[in-house]
């Protein structure tokens, strides 16, 4: 399909829509890996579709705005969850709940998240990272004026130029009659950060003289620091700022000091097990699978810990144990959002059919009262199938710590002794977890409103071309 303006808009309100919208899933970061489909998969699921399709009865469907959106979102959490779960089995083996989980004792200092699939030979189980320095952005820091001080400067057309290793930019503005130090600084500061060259600016400020003197007078300066960290890979700076060949006047450069103070990049330093290595980032690799992050925002010179030279970091796997309670924990936490997430929906259509109640006519009120009864349903019909569904394993997930709630939704407290009563019955749950959500994903509409209006002749091996279509055909409804 070819792509146009019309369609791109039709993505981005998909996406921007019904995407997972809480930011605070664990594993957030491992499971964009599973977010996609090979050609087998893809293959997998039309056929799936076709097998469904030849022995489901014939539907007449008349949803409402309000189901539509409930379907679309309850497939995407669906598959959220799906991915979540995939995610917890990517170390290799394929199992179920096996993925290793990573810690550092001084997550202040470095984070880490372990991807086994970029696992080298030898990877050991811990090891023990020091931080010499941290990677850092080129700063020039110009001259601090004061900030109600008129501009000394001639009104007119400037422009300065700004060099990188590979691209040119030349950044003109107007100065005005009577404008302050600091209402060009803040001008420039928005024009730099608005043309998007590779560096950001901001206005930094000082008070000259002593906070309790009136007359204590405030100064500012522009500050403008490159986006990228490390030393470059040409040159001896990321960025050049200069007005010497610049097309309208010149003379900025040296008024507000752009190139009186500037501080260099430089590269992260540290040490593994004792070997020193170099990152020009403050994200690095160690041994493939670990990936590090380091957090110079952290350990400010005034913290006495870092006066103490506290840099350093315990890194490895957890045990065996340790690394299925937190699969445990972050599957329950998942299912539970995709769960909540989908009531949410629901509530929300509620009370916007009740403030519409309130506000319109007795007809509006009363049509707006069967939107909020079948979307109530609707709740209901997921909310038992849920609830049947956990009942078949509740016994075997109370050995691991999980119990099941009235209203289907999942509690997780980690056993004493963290044993694995029966790693079998987990991973049997899991592939069920998976079964079902897939289920739900093929066909969102189950759980909409619907009526049969005839059941497949058994005898024959007919498939309906146009039942795929259904779902499909929402997506569109929802935009027109």
């Amino acid at each position: 399909m070819p792509v146009s303006f019309a369609t791109l808009q039709i993505f981005d309100q998909y996406l921007t829509t019904y995407r997972n919208r809480d930011g605070s899933d664990k594993s957030s970061k491992r499971n964009t890996r599973y977010a996609t489909h090979n050609q087998t998969e893809l293959k997998d699921v039309y056929n799936t579709i076709q097998w469904k399709n030849r022995f489901a009865p014939l539907y007449m469907n008349d949803p409402t705005p309000q189901s539509i959106a409930y379907a679309v979102h309850l497939k995407e959490s669906a598959q959220n969850l799906k991915q979540t779960i995939d995610s917890l089995s990517g170390d290799g083996t394929g199992e179920l709940f096996s993925m290793k989980t990573a810690y550092s004792d001084n997550e202040s200092l470095a984070s880490v998240d372990y991807v086994p699939e970029d696992s080298k030979a030898n990877t050991p189980n811990d090891f023990t990272l020091e931080i010499q320095n941290f990677a850092t952005p080129q700063i020039n820091t110009g001259s601090f004026l004061q900030s109600n001080q008129p501009v000394s400067l001639e009104p007119g057309n400037y422009s300065f130029d700004l060099l990188t290793n590979t691209i040119h930019y030349e950044l003109q503005f107007t100065v005005n009659p009577n404008e302050t130090n600091s209402s060009l600084q803040n001008k420039l500061a928005r024009l730099i950060n608005n043309s998007d060259i590779g560096v950001s600016a901001k206005v930094v400020k000082h008070r000259k003289g002593k906070k309790n003197i009136k007359n204590a007078q405030t100064l500012s300066a522009l500050e403008i620091t490159s986006n990228a960290y490390g030393k470059p890979f040409q040159g001896q700076r990321h960025f050049t700022i200069t007005d010497e060949n610049t097309s309208y006047n010149k003379g900025i450069v040296k008024y507000l000091g752009l190139n009186r103070i500037i501080k260099d990049a430089s590269n992260a330093v540290y040490t593994i097990n004792g070997n020193e290595q170099t990152s020009y980032s403050n994200v690095i690799n160690a041994y493939g699978a670990f990936h590090i992050t380091l957090h110079p925002e952290n350990t400010k010179k005034s913290d006495s810990a870092y006066n103490k030279g506290n840099r350093s970091a315990k890194i490895g796997l957890y045990p065996d144990s340790e690394s299925l309670s937190y699969n445990i924990e972050t599957f329950v936490d998942g299912y539970n959002h995709f769960l909540k997430g989908v009531m949410a929906d629901i509530s929300e259509s509620e009370g916007e059919n009740t403030a519409a109640a309130t506000d319109g006519t007795v007809k509006e009120a009363q049509q707006n009262s069967l939107d909020a009864s079948q979307q109530s349903s609707l709740t209901k019909l997921l909310s038992k199938d849920l609830t049947k569904f956990l009942k078949l394993h509740k016994k075997s997930l109370e050995g691991y710590g999980i119990s099941v709630n009235d209203d289907a939704t999942l509690e997780y407290e980690k056993t004493a002794e963290g044993t694995m009563t029966d790693p079998d019955a987990l991973r049997s749950f899991g592939n069920h977890v998976l079964r079902k959500l897939n289920a739900i994903s093929l066909d969102p509409m189950e759980y909409v409103d619907r009526r049969i209006c005839a059941y497949p002749n058994p005898f024959t091996n007919y498939i309906n071309p146009y039942i795929t279509s259904i779902y499909t055909g929402l997506l569109y409804n929802v935009w027109t």
